[in-house]
């Protein structure tokens, strides 16, 4: 059951991974605005650096169904804990980041938080202690 939803988890969040890299390659400054900063705080230097995240972001969404579909069950739930603590992570700096709440922001915020619950709710399938 553990290999079941960790693979399903780490695929879903592989797909999000990968529609986020590519937003943030092709329209960077689109997706800042998008998620509610200040149109003061966005520049070249900025749209740079945020492509340069979505390259960043491409190697875990394309190495995260190759775990899914070859790991045994220890890869799976060091692959889970990791990518949860994370997007744990991730969803706190999220919540703090500044400026506006945006419906895309809270949005995004959510979306975060349902993964980060899906990476735990999978190694609870844990059936064995180890």
């Amino acid at each position: 059951m553990l290999s079941t939803r960790a693979a399903f988890v780490l695929r879903v969040h592989a797909c999000l991974l990968f529609f986020v890299s590519v937003a943030f390659i092709l329209q960077p400054l689109k997706m800042v605005h998008t998620l509610g900063f200040p149109s003061a705080s966005l520049s070249d230097e900025l749209s740079w650096t945020l492509r340069g995240l979505g390259i960043l972001l491409l190697a875990p969404a394309l190495l995260a169904p190759l775990v899914a579909a070859f790991a045994g069950e220890r890869g799976l739930r060091q692959a889970c804990a990791g990518m949860g603590f994370i997007t744990a992570l991730l969803s706190g700096w999220l919540l703090l980041s500044p400026g506006s709440w945006s419906s895309a922001k809270v949005i995004t915020v959510a979306l975060t938080v349902i993964i980060t619950g899906g990476y735990f709710f999978a190694l609870k399938g844990r059936r064995r202690n180890r």
